[in-house]
Formats: C-alpha cells, structure tokens, sequence
C-alpha cells in the first residue's frame, strides 16, 4: 500500500483568503514584528484564547452604559430635527449649547470606546509575545 504525502502529513493547515487590508495588515505585522506570516497568525491565534473575551465584565457593562448614552443623544438629534420640521426652531445662536453638549457627549463615549480597545489590542500583542516596545517599556514602569 503506497502512502501519499498528505497521508504523511500530520499536522492540521490552515487555508484562508483574506481581503486586501487585512493582508495589508498582516504584512505590516510581519515587517513591525520580524516573523514570518505564519508565525504571527500562530501567536495571535494562541494569544486570542490566552488573553481571553475582548471585553471584561466592567468593560461590558461599560459600553452597555455609553450605548445608552449614544441612545440619549439619538432621541435629542431626533427632537431637534422634528422642531425643525414643525417650524419651531430656534436660532443656531440659542442651539449652541444643546450642539456642544452633545458634542462632549459623543467625544467622551469615543475617548472611553477607544481606551478599551487599545488596552486590549495591548493585551493580546503581550500574550502573543508580539508587545511593541513603547508597551514592554511602559509596563516596566508599572
């Protein structure tokens, strides 16, 4: 009985397509980091277990908090324009307030999302032993 080479082969492969920006992406990996594509995907993969949900319980709650925040300020925007449609809007000068307020509202909510993010993306380039060195050196502060 002849044996062919994938009857030899015993460990599992992984084919997949990506989209221009994600291959983009991962070849940045590999020039910021200095391993092979495969390498990375293996880290990131055992890092993605490792590191755990994106989120952490208080993380959750926290954006289940902003995305009541992002309602309020959907159902403001709302009232706003159906003044302006009965004709009972007031002069952008008397708006400015309303439009600041909310403004704040929104960059609070993006500066909080952002946070969390980026401390995880963190997280899992530590987990993966793939830490830039702005991270190892600001964790050794800590």
């Amino acid at each position: 009985m002849v044996r062919t080479v994938r009857a030899l082969r015993r460990k599992p492969r992984l084919r997949t397509e990506l989209s221009d920006a994600d291959e983009q992406r991962l070849q940045e990996a590999v020039a910021l980091f200095g391993l092979p594509k495969a390498e990375v995907v293996r880290r990131l993969i055992r890092a993605s277990v490792q590191a755990g949900p994106a989120l952490s319980a208080d993380n959750t709650r926290a954006v289940v908090e902003l995305a009541s925040q992002v309602r309020m300020v959907g159902r403001n925007l709302a009232q706003v324009l159906r003044a302006i449609h009965r004709g009972q809007a007031v002069r952008i000068e008397d708006t400015e307030p309303v439009w600041r307020g909310l403004h704040e509202v929104v960059a609070a909510i993006n500066d909080e999302l952002t946070e969390m993010t980026v401390a995880y993306g963190s997280k899992l380039r530590r987990e993966a032993k793939l830490a830039l060195p702005a991270e190892i050196s600001g964790e050794e502060l800590t």
